[in-house]
Formats: structure tokens, C-alpha cells, sequence
């Protein structure tokens, strides 16, 4: 019997979630009165291309510097895409001098300042993670996955289950224009995980192969987004 929780992210991996909606329609449609969905509400999606997008990759809710496999799958995105624009890694220095380190609000906030400080007009977030159970009710992680609210769900025939989510925003206002989220069986690393010395080599291995089923899907997820841009 397949888990409802299950069973939704099972959904939400087959395909990108796209929203080109306008705020304008929305109040059209009827009156709103609670001051906080009106202030959620009052936002209008501004889609061009070519642009300059900022990519950001997340590990325990902060930005991280991109592996060179990751790196290497995101460049062939570019070079397939390239009529969308520009790719800029968001950087740790430029972060580090504007923040020192410290982050205020959500990490989404965060990385749309340091974003908007590199004139970045979109940006794609991502974040990887994994976590096993062993026998028992015990668990670790590989790397918490926090962007949105992202799950790693182990069930009764998957020990180890490593999940992908990625968020595609607009720099200046936050519009949320795309989402996607991809799951990977990570059961065979993790039953090494104890004999495996080289923790961080484990961890690179395990989000390598979640970036592999997530990064088509963020390339799915843009594609969409051209062809919205057009229309």
C-alpha cells in the first residue's frame, strides 16, 4: 500500500509546477479582505529572455559552492539553452561581503539580496539531500533539504531516499515562476554508509546522483517557462 505522503511526492516529481498567473486577475475575481493575502497576492509576473540568472545551490540551508559534476550537467543546460541567456553562479565572496555570513529571513530572501547585488534578473535555487533509517527509529542525514519545506521520506521498501527541489524566482519581486521535485533510491549507498570512511566522498556520491534525476526536470521546467514567455 503506497503512502499518501508518498504517494504526493511521487506526484509532485512527474512533472515542473509552472505559474504565470497575475495578481491583478486574481483581486478581479473577487474581493480580498485579509491584509496578509492581499500583500501575498499583489504580485505580477514580469518573464523576458534572454536574462541574467543567478544559479544558487543550497546544502543545510545555505549556499554552497557547485561540485564539478553539477557544474558540468548545469553548463550543458546553458550551452542547450542558450537563447534563454546568461548562467551566473551566485557567489560565496560577493555573499560573504554583504552579509557576513549572517542570514536574516528565509534563504529564498537571502539569496535574491546577494542575486540582486550581482544584477541577476531571475534565479534558480536548488537544494539536495538524503537521509537513511537504519534498524530502528534511528536516522542521519546526508545534508537536510529545508527550500520549501522539502521532505525525505524512507518507507518500508526504500531505506535511504534522497530528494531534489528546485525554485526558479524572479530577482526584483519574488515571484515564484516554477518549482520541481525529484526523489532518487539511495538504499545502495547508505548500506555502505558504516564502512565507508570517507563521509564527505558518500555525501558527494549521494547528491551527484539526486542532481542527475533533478536537473532534467529543471531543464523540463524552463522550457515551459520560454514557451510562457513567448506567449
Amino acid at each position: 500500500m503506497i503512502r499518501p505522503l508518498a504517494l504526493l511526492l511521487a506526484l509532485a516529481a512527474c512533472s515542473p509546477s509552472i505559474q504565470t498567473t497575475s495578481g491583478a486577475d486574481y483581486f478581479a475575481r473577487a474581493a480580498v479582505t485579509d491584509p496578509a493575502i492581499r500583500a501575498a497576492a499583489d504580485i505580477e509576473p514580469d518573464l523576458r529572455f534572454p536574462a541574467r540568472i543567478g544559479i544558487a545551490r543550497v546544502v543545510n540551508g545555505r549556499l554552497s559552492a557547485i561540485p564539478e559534476g553539477e557544474a558540468a550537467q548545469l553548463a550543458a543546460l546553458s550551452e542547450a539553452h542558450a537563447d534563454l541567456g546568461e548562467w551566473v553562479p551566485l557567489s560565496l565572496l560577493v555573499e560573504e561581503m554583504m552579509t557576513g555570513g549572517r542570514q536574516e529571513g528565509s534563504i529564498a530572501q537571502h539569496l535574491r539580496v546577494v542575486a540582486a547585488r550581482q544584477h541577476l534578473d531571475y534565479l534558480l535555487i536548488y537544494e539536495l539531500g538524503a537521509r537513511s533509517g537504519r534498524t530502528g527509529d534511528t536516522t542521519f542525514a546526508l545534508a537536510d533539504v529545508t527550500l520549501l519545506g522539502g521532505m525525505l521520506l524512507p518507507t518500508r521498501t526504500t531505506r535511504a531516499t534522497g530528494i531534489g527541489t528546485a525554485a526558479f524566482l524572479d530577482v526584483r519581486n519574488g515571484y515564484p515562476y516554477g518549482t520541481v521535485t525529484a526523489t532518487e533510491d539511495l538504499s545502495g549507498l547508505a548500506r555502505t554508509f558504516g564502512a565507508d570512511r570517507a563521509n564527505a566522498r558518500l555525501r558527494e556520491r549521494a547528491t551527484a546522483r539526486v542532481a542527475s534525476q533533478l536537473l532534467p526536470q529543471v531543464e523540463e521546467m524552463l522550457v515551459q517557462l520560454r514557451g510562457a514567455a513567448r506567449r
